[in-house]
């Protein structure tokens, strides 16, 4: 028998996460404040949401005033679907030896998440669909009855219920957090997907409590990025990215969303681009084509780079990480023709350079053949005298220089000095 106590706690932690609640469907939102709301759809009730809102780090929520009640009737709008009176649990109970007062707001009741606030209760919270019981002997509890169908759910008000033998459709817990990470934007992004420290999941949130880890599928070859809400210097930011988030492959975004476009997307009927360039592209000198500034033909002009997100929204930059917005690219003709100004004197220093060398080695040549028919020459005339073998070089050697024109004609006077005359070598007649 006392074997089987330990199981029986074990079967009643296990009802409070699994038969606690059997949810059809969840739904999360965050403020900028740190505070965020889920809505669970679950026939519960007050005692199963209550634990249910623990496990997850929170408790049923409160609505201490106007704004605190909007954001959660825009939370419900989302939720509630059906057509007719619906009823969620908040945290809002009079304690048992708490007397119904009929003069107050909320008719003595209060919430368990927060102090008694008792007559400073604002009075837009006195909104009752019924009257609850006068009663000062039993505990009770109250939940918010929405009108689904109606515009901003119409009326809406405080419903009061037995905390143990009444269910509703449903249930709303709080998270209160010190701050947020607003919702990066990145360009080139296939989907994202929020995963909360309270155990749910989201696709599309403002804020994101610290301790949320996001993945972020991008459409190019960076694939899918993973994020982390933390606390840094600054404040509570995104960190785990290396590189620009998604950017656009494409260069082009729309201007109102921020979204990637395709090229076929940016032009109206009337042939007006309607798209802006993605960081690190420019507008070409038709006005209708973003170009990287490397393969710029003409003039361009900067693109402008919208605002994708109010507040500290991550915007990214052409490096690869998120960053600040940055400043505006040079973008007029002169400044593109001055970054490839070098590139034309390099050739040109190049043309010279080759011209030069193809001259030296003609003249290389030239001298070349000068000195090796001079010497063949001389000795193939005999007995002819100097001048005529001098007349028989090449003409191409004594059109060179002035300078080695003199040369070779000592050199050849020095060589006939040294040989004897035809008269001289004649024998004496008989």
């Amino acid at each position: 028998m006392r074997g089987a106590i330990p199981l029986c706690v074990l079967l009643h932690a296990s009802s409070v996460l699994c038969r606690a609640e059997e949810p059809r469907g969840n739904y999360t939102l965050c403020e900028g404040s740190g505070a965020c709301y889920s809505v669970h759809l679950a026939q519960v009730s007050f005692g199963r949401a209550q634990e249910a809102c623990a496990v997850r780090g929170g408790a049923l929520s409160t609505a201490s005033g106007e704004a605190e009640v909007r954001a959660i009737l825009a939370l419900l709008r989302v939720v509630a679907a059906e057509p007719g009176s619906w009823v969620f649990w908040l945290g809002l109970v009079r304690r048992q030896q708490q007397c119904t007062q009929m003069e107050w707001p909320l008719r003595g009741f209060s919430w368990l998440a927060g102090p008694q606030q008792a007559q400073r209760e604002p009075k837009e919270l006195d909104k009752w669909v019924k009257e609850p019981s006068r009663s000062c002997l039993t505990r009770r509890c109250a939940g918010l009855q929405v009108t689904v169908g109606r515009q901003d759910l119409e009326p809406w008000g405080w419903k009061e219920r037995t905390c143990k033998g009444n269910t509703t459709q449903g249930y709303v817990c709080k998270y209160q957090y010190n701050g947020t990470c607003p919702a990066p934007r990145p360009q080139g992004a296939r989907s994202l997907l929020y995963s909360l420290p309270y155990q749910l999941y989201s696709a599309a949130l403002d804020f994101s409590p610290p301790g949320t880890e996001l993945v972020v599928a991008c459409a190019g070859p960076q694939g899918d990025v993973r994020l982390l809400c933390e606390l840094g210097r600054g404040g509570y930011n995104w960190t785990g990215a290396g590189e620009q988030l998604c950017p656009c492959p494409s260069g082009y975004q729309s201007p109102s969303t921020g979204a990637c476009m395709e090229p076929e997307d940016c032009t109206s009927a009337q042939g007006a681009f309607l798209c802006v360039c993605a960081r690190g592209f420019l507008l070409g000198a038709d006005k209708k084509s973003c170009v990287r500034p490397g393969h710029i033909a003409g003039s361009a002009t900067a693109a402008p780079d919208p605002t994708l997100s109010a507040g500290g929204t991550v915007a990214s930059s052409s490096s690869g990480a998120p960053s600040p917005p940055s400043s505006p690219q040079p973008s007029t003709a002169g400044e593109v023709q001055s970054s490839s100004s070098p590139t034309y004197v390099f050739i040109l220093v190049a043309l010279a350079v080759v011209t030069v060398v193809i001259l030296v080695g003609a003249v290389l040549v030239v001298f070349k053949l000068c000195f090796t028919k001079s010497p063949s020459s001389a000795s193939g005339a005999g007995k002819e005298p100097a001048p005529a073998a001098a007349t028989e070089s090449d003409p191409e050697a004594t059109t060179t220089s002035s300078e080695n024109s003199l040369e070779a004609q000592g050199d050849t006077a020095e060589r006939l000095q040294g040989e004897p005359s035809p008269e001289e070598e004649a024998p004496p007649g008989n």
